[in-house]
């Protein structure tokens, strides 16, 4: 009985709730949600929590700012208290749209929990590669929006968050609307090997977190599991909910295809007969499959737009697109909140592409700015409008 006792005495004073730490890859979900996306914050770790499975190999961090005091917060299996979701580290109201507020929680994140590979996840709202300051079209926003004073609110521009991330990433998720675009992917192909991402509107409650955790942690992250639970979950849906783009992009195809497009644009550019110092095209924009918000003419199938641009050298940019686009998936339509109604998917590449037009003038100057236009359209740098 002595024996029995001191055997158990020992046993409770073993080391027991230690936190466990992986050095084969950490994820951080950055959670942009001071605006209307308040309560999801909430939902997205009590998803993760809860599904957090203890034999997982990696490390997964949340910030977290609904408003009032953002968290840092690490989710992970204690032998003791079973799954929890701890706060590293809390601090006072601030801007998360601001690159400062992210190169900051990336580097906490790489230095709480060092590892081979990094992954990141975005939820926001987002508009791709728009600027915040554009007047037109209008509620076009931005990547990720934070509330900010007298009801304003505040945006940080794609260039920003390109220039915000601090180290490579293997793969970043957006859970925010039209971020698979072209631009988009040139604009961070330095910055990360793989992106995730609709080139349309992402109703909620976006990527299903219940289970996107044993996908991303596996030796190799399976990110065609993340895109293809995404697509199933709307595809399963009634009504105007049916509503679902995604596809997962190699960023390391990307200059190849920019090669392609370049001679595509250039060819199209010296076709064109200019008439006071506008240039005529010879297809029609309402042709093309369109993602945009309502009836704005933003986001345009790449595919579509190359097709009827280029039947000569479409073949060879179907080639180098399929080398970047390594899963994708649609349902029939797409929800735009512009008008609360589906519109039809004709046709669908994967990522959505800018056509530079008299409509959107200040749309056209910001344009040129982008990697990808300075890349692929010199023609806009001689202020040539396509339209």
């Amino acid at each position: 009985m002595f024996l029995v006792f001191l055997t158990g005495c020992e046993q409770n004073e073993l080391p027991d709730d230690t936190v466990p730490a992986s050095d084969r890859r950490t994820v951080l979900l950055y959670l942009g949600t001071d605006n209307n996306f308040n309560p999801e914050a909430t939902e997205k770790i009590r998803q993760l929590t809860d599904s957090w499975n203890g034999v997982i190999d990696g490390n997964l961090l949340v910030y977290s700012d609904t408003s009032d005091s953002p968290v840092l917060v690490h989710i992970y299996h204690s032998r003791l208290r079973g799954n929890v979701a701890d706060t590293i580290e809390t601090y006072p109201p601030e801007n998360s749209a601001a690159p400062t507020t992210l190169t900051r929680v990336l580097n906490r994140t790489r230095e709480h929990r060092p590892a081979a590979s990094y992954g990141l996840i975005i939820l926001s709202h987002a508009t791709g590669w728009l600027p915040a300051e554009m007047s037109e079209p209008p509620r076009l926003k931005a990547a990720i929006q934070d509330k900010g004073t007298d009801e304003t609110y505040n945006y940080m521009e794609l260039s920003d968050f390109a220039d915000a991330i601090p180290y490579k990433l293997d793969f970043i998720i957006f859970d925010a609307c039209f971020m698979a675009s072209v631009e988009v992917a040139y604009e961070l192909k330095e910055k990360t090997d793989y992106i995730v991402a609709s080139p349309a509107e992402v109703l909620a409650p976006g990527f299903v977190y219940s289970s996107m955790m044993r996908h991303l942690f596996k030796p190799e992250a399976d990110l065609i599991a993340v895109a293809r639970e995404f697509y199933e979950y709307y595809d399963n849906q009634n009504d105007v909910r049916r509503s679902a783009t995604v596809s997962v992009t190699e960023t390391a195809g990307l200059e190849a295809l920019a090669v392609i497009c370049h001679s595509i644009f250039d060819a199209e550019s010296s076709e064109f007969q200019e008439t006071a110092g506008q240039a005529r095209h010879k297809i029609s924009i309402e042709s093309i499959q369109c993602f945009g918000f309502g009836n704005q003419k933003i986001y345009f199938d790449s595919g579509s737009y190359i097709k009827q641009l280029s039947s000569e050298q479409y073949d060879d940019f179907q080639i180098a697109l399929e080398k970047c686009i390594v899963y994708k998936a649609n349902t029939d339509n797409y929800y735009s909140a512009g008008t609360g109604t589906l519109q039809i998917i004709r046709e669908f590449s994967g990522l959505s592409i800018y056509i530079p037009q008299p409509a959107y003038l200040e749309a056209n100057e910001a344009y040129k700015k982008l990697k990808w236009a300075t890349r692929t359209r010199p023609s806009l740098m001689r202020n040539v409008i396509l339209f």
